[in-house]
């Protein structure tokens, strides 16, 4: 063999050696670079930083769904931190090899809703280390935000908003599924969600024009957002109720004292002693809004201020008190907001802040006007003494005092210890106490069965007057009939020397007064005995007032016993209330019965009386209140 041809055959396969160790080597190295290294510790941080936005986002969506069925927010805000540690540990465990290690540095949730420019936001700081990659100590913040603002429309069958999320990026990909309508269900005062029936019109800026779904106010409307983070946002396209007041300037003229006490109930129904004022507007039910952002202003005397008001917990359908509402929950079926007005007021506005951290304004729980000792009440006009035994109740203004008896059925009352429950006292616009008369023994001469009853008692600011709420409960009772000869809910007594008492109602308008006693019942022609009042003097006495509705009535039984019993006693000392009196009783009585009557008893001494000599007196109160106008601003 040719020498030189082996030495080139060997140096051939020496640089084929070296190649090939080099390539092995250069691979090798390429596998362990700290190039690669720096890219999987890359990943590894955009991972992390990309699971937090994500966290974030649903922490915000879980804050935003506690605080809207609860109102609570540190309630809210105290799950929405443990479900973001819990998202915190989730992360951690999905690569275990990163030893990832998180401390919150700072979680800041907000919303601000119920306006037509609402939000939801979210801001997080964390620091965060990847133990397993050698890598410490790395701080991200990060934001998460979801907008929603309502746009004016002349439109009365769609909605027009704008929609967008973290930085002011429009959101275009939401679908009917995203938006859901607050709809008011009347029969059951609530509150439910709906979506609208079409896909909605999107645009590129982020606007929508949405179908509005059958049965919600076109002009006066709520909307939930949700994003696909999970966030929420609940929108309205109004902020405040504006009630307008249609005082009878001539019949008010000389009242401009007169105090009525105002209920607002969920469903937008303001009542009165018990009969909801006259709405020239549709009701407008209050939104479920958080209790500690509502605030009532008054234009008074055309000054606009706020004022006193209370909202207070009740049950079976606004019949059992309960309570000042608590400022951590949100207001629904069971709440009414109560305040006060005269004939200087004409308008008032039910308004509220809508952010999350928004404190309940001091009006809604400072007592201003009480000062109450239970069984004593005063609010520095009236006062008020609940007996130990019975169902008693004395009311005393200046040198004049009455008592009024509760609850008489067939001539037998509780005369045990009432066990009054006090409710609200030294109250903010008002106090409450109830009792339930027990009959022990039963009613037994003649004998009336299975039965309840329940008095509710309310002592209002700046009034010469305390209203009463008298119910009856009968049960169905086919096994024993009952024979009812006497219902006397309420009888007042006191020194007097000359009754007034309305019967019947002059084409003028004003009451026709009698100056006689006796029974005022419900005669042909002539149902109207709204008030009757005792004077001891020109300018002092007691009384007793109620609405048309219970005026009524007092009627009711009238159709069962088959004659006309509900009847207004009168004598020159004694007012007595009587739904079945001796004129007819009521025989063979077996079905279930729940009726209520509601008044005011009024003592006054220089004070305004029930009826005056001139024809003015609180009688305009029950007999003309106030016309309602309610709309909506934003």
């Amino acid at each position: 063999m040719n020498c030189k041809g082996q030495f080139s055959l060997i140096a051939a396969l020496l640089v084929a050696v070296v190649l090939i160790g080099t390539v092995i080597i250069t691979y090798s190295v390429i596998r362990n670079s700290p190039v690669r290294e720096q890219a999987q510790i890359l990943s590894a941080i955009d991972e992390t930083n990309f699971a937090l936005k994500q966290i974030l986002g649903f922490t915000v969506g879980y804050y935003g769904s506690v605080l809207q069925v609860t109102g609570n927010t540190s309630y809210a805000r105290t799950l929405a931190t443990n479900y973001l540690h819990s998202g915190l540990v989730n992360i951690a465990s999905m690569h275990p090899e990163w030893g990832t290690s998180f401390s919150v540095n700072n979680l800041d949730l907000t919303t601000y809703w119920f306006t037509n420019n609402s939000y939801s936001i979210g801001n997080l700081a964390v620091n965060y280390s990847l133990n397993g990659l050698g890598i410490y100590g790395i701080t991200y913040t990060t934001s998460c935000r979801l907008s929603v603002q309502i746009q004016n429309t002349t439109s009365t069958e769609y909605v027009r908003l704008s929609v967008a999320r973290d930085e002011g990026e429009p959101i275009i990909n939401l679908g009917r599924q995203n938006f859901k309508f607050y709809r008011y269900i009347y029969a059951s005062s609530t509150w439910e969600l709906v979506n609208p029936s079409t896909e909605p019109a999107a645009f590129a800026n982020g606007t929508y024009i949405i179908e509005i779904p059958e049965g919600v106010d076109s002009y006066s409307y709520v909307l939930q957002v949700e994003d696909p983070r999970g966030i929420i946002v609940v929108a309205s396209s109004f902020s405040k109720y504006t009630i307008t007041l249609s005082w009878n300037s001539t019949l008010y003229q000389q009242l401009q004292d007169a105090t009525l006490t105002i209920e607002l109930l969920q469903n937008g129904t303001m009542r009165w002693l018990g009969q909801n004022l006259n709405l020239t507007t549709q009701a407008k039910p209050i939104p479920p809004i958080p209790v500690k952002a509502i605030h009532v202003n008054q234009t008074i005397n055309n000054v606009d201020r706020e004022v006193p008001f209370q909202i207070e917990d009740w049950a079976s359908g606004y019949k059992i008190p309960l309570g000042l509402t608590s400022n951590a929950s949100v207001f629904g079926n069971r709440h009414m907001i109560v305040f006060l007005i005269n004939p200087n007021v004409t308008k008032v506005t039910i308004w509220w802040n809508g952010s999350d951290t928004t404190t309940q304004t001091p009006y809604a729980y400072t007592n201003r006007y009480f000062t109450d000792d239970p069984p004593t009440f005063s609010n520095g006009i009236l006062t008020i003494q609940l007996s130990s035994s019975g169902f008693q109740v004395t009311a005393s203004v200046g040198n004049i005092t009455s008592t009024a008896y509760l609850m008489r059925i067939n001539s037998e009352s509780d005369n045990t210890d009432p066990e009054w429950a006090y409710t609200i006292y030294n109250g903010v616009v008002r106090d409450i106490v109830h009792g339930e008369p027990e009959f022990s023994s039963g009613v037994n001469n003649p004998p009336c069965y299975n039965f309840y009853s329940h008095v509710v008692l309310t002592l209002p600011a700046n009034a010469t007057y305390y209203t009463y709420q008298l119910r009856l409960i009968f049960l169905n009772s086919i096994d024993k009939p009952r024979t009812i000869t006497e219902i006397r809910p309420i009888r007042i007594t006191g020194s007097g020397t000359c009754a007034l008492t309305e019967n019947g109602t002059l084409p003028s308008g004003y009451p026709n007064v009698s100056v006689t006693t006796g029974y005022f019942y419900n005669m042909s022609g002539v149902w109207q005995h709204h008030w009757s009042q005792i004077n001891s003097t020109t300018a002092s006495g007691f009384g007793i007032m109620f609405t048309d509705e219970t005026n009524k009535m007092l009627y009711y039984f009238d159709k069962i016993a088959g004659a006309n019993t509900g009847t207004l006693s009168v004598s020159s000392t004694a007012i007595e209330f009587l739904p079945v009196s001796s004129r007819a009783q009521v025989t063979n009585f077996v079905d279930a019965l729940d009726i209520t009557w509601y008044g005011a008893v009024v003592t006054f001494d220089g004070t305004t009386p029930i009826y005056k000599s001139d024809g003015s007196g609180l009688w305009v109160t029950v007999e003309y209140p106030p016309v309602i106008t309610v709309t909506t601003e934003s």
